[in-house]
């Protein structure tokens, strides 16, 4: 028999696997605001956005027709990843009071901004562009179907790069805090067995002076990994009203027995005010303690003095702490809030670096300058 006969009647001699059908998992849109006072923008946009995908993702659209909308808005939505912004609503400048209030009041770095007039004399480019934190700038009537679909990729490219970094800077704090409590527990071994051991020995003799030594090295150890851990911990920076009054006054008890603990007698000028800030309460207290700690620390050790100041007005809380010491010197001014940088060899040096780290969370403003005729001014602007 041929083999062409014995194959002849071509039939299938396996048949196919059953295969199950897992569901695809859809991935969520990016969320897109539009804030205009004309629906006949907001219409046109979701027209000539409505099948554009980024990375597989689509456009989810929200729509607020005001500044004050749109604020309210992202107030309470952090997952919005760009804003098209309209210039003249309400207000000739509302936008642009958007766009600052995002970054400041709000304290949203990661959501992109894309600034969109049709009045460009109201808002030049070069200034818009120089003093406001956005990303984008378009005059209505150049922008095409085909720039706005470029300038959205753009800044969904850049949203995501800065939400990947985000996310990496809280691994990295999970790592760090990790890693300390792991050095804590063995400092807290070695520390318990240095003490065992001196018991052993005459107090006077050299190998309980080590002892000591090692023993007062743990100790150290401990308050490095203590700040280290406290600078770690500082994820989120939520928006909460707290009223600082009580919280002042408790900050300057405490700094008082922080001035015995060092043995010096510091004449304390307090003056501070009733006021609302947009903080955790926590945090503004831990802020103002290490101001009023590092002036302690580096006041007149013969006569040392320490100022607390607080002026508030319609928006802001400005907040200054002096002191009467050497002041900071101009070749340390770029150095002051790196982690473990100090002039004192008993401090850790982690004190400006947490400050730094709650103010820049905020967006706060803080500034240091020379004191009148000597010392050290740390000047903190919060929004209220």
């Amino acid at each position: 028999m041929q083999d062409t006969e014995l194959f002849a009647d071509d039939e299938l001699l396996f048949t196919g696997e059953d295969v199950d059908d897992f569901p695809v998992r859809k991935l969520s849109p990016w969320r897109v605001l539009i804030v205009d006072d004309e629906p006949d923008v907001h219409a046109m946009t979701r027209m000539v956005l409505g099948d554009y995908a980024f990375e597989g993702r689509s456009l989810d659209f929200v729509s607020a027709f005001s500044g004050e909308e749109a604020l309210s808005v992202l107030k309470n939505d952090f997952s919005i990843a760009v804003v098209l912004l309209d210039v003249v609503m309400e207000t000739s400048t509302a936008g642009l009071d958007v766009a600052r209030r995002i970054r400041t009041f709000i304290n949203n770095p990661l959501v992109r901004i894309i600034l969109r007039t049709g009045q460009p004399g109201v808002a030049p480019e070069h200034k818009v562009i120089t003093d406001l934190d956005i990303n984008d700038y378009w005059q209505k009537a150049e922008l095409t179907s085909q720039r706005l679909t470029t300038s959205i990729t753009t800044a969904l490219r850049s949203y995501r790069d800065l939400c990947k970094i985000e996310r990496n800077r809280v691994s990295l704090a999970q790592l760090a805090m990790s890693v300390a409590h792991q050095i804590r527990n063995r400092t807290m071994t070695i520390t318990g067995f240095a003490n065992l051991a001196a018991r052993k020995f005459d107090v006077d003799s050299e190998v309980a002076q080590y002892l000591n030594t090692i023993t007062e090295e743990s100790r150290r150890l401990e308050e490095v990994v203590d700040s280290v851990s406290e600078y770690a911990s500082i994820d989120n920076c939520d928006h909460l009203n707290s009223e600082i009054y009580q919280l002042l006054e408790d900050v300057v008890s405490d700094t008082k027995v922080f001035a015995s603990t060092l043995g010096k007698e510091v004449d304390f000028v307090v003056s501070i005010k009733r006021a609302v800030v947009d903080s955790r309460a926590d945090l503004f207290k831990k802020v103002i303690l290490e101001l009023l700690k590092n002036a302690v620390f580096f006041s007149d050790d013969t006569s040392p003095w320490v100022e607390l100041v607080v002026e508030v007005d319609s928006e802001l809380c400005q907040i200054r702490v002096s002191d009467n010491g050497p002041g900071v010197d101009d070749v340390d001014l770029p150095y002051i809030y790196d982690p473990f940088f100090t002039k004192r060899s008993e401090a850790v040096g982690m004190g400006l670096s947490i400050v730094r780290r709650v103010v820049d969370g905020y967006n706060w403003t803080l500034e240091v300058s020379h004191g009148d005729p000597h010392g050290a001014v740390f000047s903190l602007t919060v929004p209220i």
